[in-house]
C-alpha cells in the first residue's frame, strides 16, 4: 500500500530522472545517475520501481499529468481563437532540443513494440491532447470560422503535424520559434 514517504520517493526519482534525461540521450541515462540525483542508491529506486524502463514510463506519466493538469482551463481563458491556438502549439511543442517529455515519447515510440507498458501512458495523453485541441477547433467555429474539414480528422491530422515538427525540433533542424511559426502559417492557411 503506498505511504506519504515511498510517494514522495516516487517523486523524488521521477523528478531526478527527468532532470537528467535533460541532460543526456534516454539510451545514455544509468539507474545509478537517476538514483545519485535522487540522493539515494539505484537499490532503494528498484525497491519503488522494478526497472530502469518502469522509472522512464513513471517519468512520462508524471511529466503528461503535470502538462494536463490545467492546460483546459488556461486555454479557454483566452478568448480569441487564433491565440487560443497558438497557446495550445506552444504547450504542446517541446521546449527545446533537450525536452525530457518529448525526448521520453520519441524512446517510448521506438520501444513499443517490445514494451507495451507506454501504450495507456501515450494513449492517455493522446485523449487529453486531442480533446483539447477539439476544444479549440470548436471555440473557431463558434466564432464564425470554418475547418476544411470534420474537426476530429482535421485535428489528428494537426496533431501529426506537430509531431513532425516536435521531431524535428529535438533534431536540432529548427528551434521551437521556427516550428511555432510553421504550424499557426498552416493553420492561418487552412481556417482563413
Amino acid at each position: 500500500m503506498p505511504t506519504p514517504r515511498g510517494d514522495l520517493r516516487r517523486q523524488q526519482i521521477v523528478e531526478a530522472a527527468l532532470a537528467e534525461i535533460r541532460t543526456e540521450a534516454v539510451a545514455d541515462v544509468q539507474l545509478a545517475a537517476i538514483a545519485e540525483r535522487a540522493g539515494m542508491k539505484a537499490s532503494h529506486v528498484l525497491y519503488y520501481f522494478g526497472s530502469r524502463d518502469d522509472v522512464l514510463i513513471a517519468a512520462v506519466a508524471h511529466a503528461e499529468q503535470q502538462l494536463a493538469a490545467d492546460r483546459a482551463e488556461r486555454l479557454r481563458a483566452i478568448d480569441d481563437p487564433m491565440e487560443r491556438l497558438a497557446a495550445f502549439v506552444d504547450m504542446y511543442l517541446p521546449d527545446d532540443r533537450h525536452d525530457p517529455v518529448w525526448k521520453l515519447w520519441i524512446e517510448g515510440w521506438l520501444r513499443s513494440p517490445s514494451r507495451t507498458e507506454f501504450a495507456p501512458v501515450g494513449r492517455k495523453a493522446d485523449e487529453g491532447w486531442m480533446a483539447d485541441v477539439l476544444d479549440c477547433l470548436a471555440h473557431v467555429t463558434a466564432r464564425g470560422g470554418t475547418l476544411p474539414e470534420p474537426a476530429p480528422s482535421f485535428a489528428r491530422r494537426f496533431l501529426f503535424l506537430l509531431d513532425g515538427l516536435a521531431v524535428h525540433v529535438l533534431a536540432d533542424h529548427i528551434d521551437t520559434a521556427d516550428a511555432t511559426g510553421f504550424a499557426m502559417a498552416s493553420l492561418r492557411s487552412e481556417l482563413g
